[in-house]
């Protein structure tokens, strides 16, 4: 009797193990991640038997259990603590767990992928989250490199506004389907029930009301055999709410009397007065660092009264801050203090002086 128990029980081992593979039906998929009321589709479904791949942990540094720490897999205990905290040592979690008392985020940990898989696998997945319906993008404006096993990308947009209950606002004019109906069941719900809208599907992101405050990011890092998928939120304006949140629209005409109080050295440029250079105006205002940002262009001038363009500067909307265009695109800027007082009355188009702080 006891070698007939003992291979029952091998049998049923055996049984339960092959259940447990993450193979076993779609509906063991996790179909999407939701974070603080922003829900995008998850990178599972460009994994297959081929791919190989599965996930083994999801980590968040939150001990407050509303986002939490959920263990994939029985391998996931080994890997992280069982509190939710965070605080234990972790796998292949490259800059998450360094930053885990900063920020609260939430990463999916899929490890055990066939060697050189993940690379497509994330090409595949920032290409669909480049798409109208999520609309996230890349925060940098070069195009992602996936030319290497390892590699990372960080995506960005303005983060989803949420009601006091934490759950995503729809506008009034966003459309009605049965997914919406879905949603609403979950919507009293608490926030970091994380297993009923992680199947809840969303609707396109321009039919949500958007924070104009802060940005949702998705960061997605790869190696041979691993893929960490990691989303959290950052402080940012929208391109419309930092203009107006800045006071007195800075004109072009306040932009050249701010630049004249400083000289070439203070920002970068050869020669003892900016009576050397001309200034031009650029396209307007721009998004930079966060910031809507006054374009200006400095020429320089010469003997026979032509200009070369000596440097592209951003001047903040609420004139604090300068930047300096250091590469072939706007992104890549460095930021200058002003090392003057910044004067309290600017000129504007067709006035005299304008006050450049913001309203009360």
């Amino acid at each position: 009797m006891k070698k007939q128990g003992l291979l029952f029980s091998l049998i049923l081992c055996t049984l339960l193990s092959a259940c447990g593979g993450k193979g076993e039906s779609a509906d063991d998929l996790l179909a999407y991640y939701t974070f603080e009321g922003d829900t995008i589709p998850s990178i599972e479904q460009f994994i297959n038997d081929e791919t190989g791949g599965r996930l083994v942990a999801t980590l968040s540094p939150d001990a407050s259990g509303d986002t939490g720490e959920q263990n994939a897999s029985d391998e996931a205990d080994t890997q992280d603590t069982s509190d939710g905290t965070g605080d234990g040592e972790t796998t292949d979690t490259g800059d998450t767990a360094a930053t885990a008392e900063e920020h609260n985020y939430l990463s999916y940990d899929y490890q055990q992928f066939v060697e050189g898989q993940p690379t497509s696998i994330a090409k595949s997945y920032v290409t669909l989250l480049e798409g109208d319906d999520i609309a996230l993008h890349t925060e940098s404006e070069d195009e992602p490199s996936f030319d290497s096993d390892t590699g990372s990308v960080t995506l960005i947009r303005q983060a989803v506004a949420t009601d006091s209950s934490g759950a995503p606002q729809k506008k009034e004019t966003a459309s009605t389907s049965e997914n919406t109906d879905a949603e609403a069941e979950t919507d009293g719900e608490e926030s970091g029930d994380t297993e009923a809208s992680e199947d809840t599907a969303p609707l396109p992101y321009s039919e949500y009301e958007q924070d104009t405050q802060m940005r949702f990011r998705v960061r997605i890092d790869w190696t041979p055999t691993s893929v960490l998928i990691t989303l959290d939120k950052t402080d940012g304006q929208d391109f419309v709410t930092s203009l107006q949140e800045a006071g007195t629209f800075l004109s072009f005409s306040g932009a050249k009397a701010l630049m004249s109080t400083v000289t070439p050295a203070e920002i970068g440029l050869p020669g003892e007065s900016m009576s050397e250079y001309s200034l031009k105006p650029g396209p307007g205002f721009v998004m930079v660092d966060g910031q809507a940002c006054l374009t200006v262009y400095v020429y320089g001038k010469n003997s026979v009264g032509t200009n070369s363009l000596m440097g592209t500067y951003f001047i903040s909307s609420d004139c604090t801050t300068l930047y300096r265009q250091v590469g072939e695109t706007s992104d890549e800027v460095e930021e200058i203090q002003f090392p003057t007082d910044i004067p309290d009355d600017l000129p504007t188009e067709g006035e005299t002086a304008v006050k450049t702080e913001p309203t009360p």
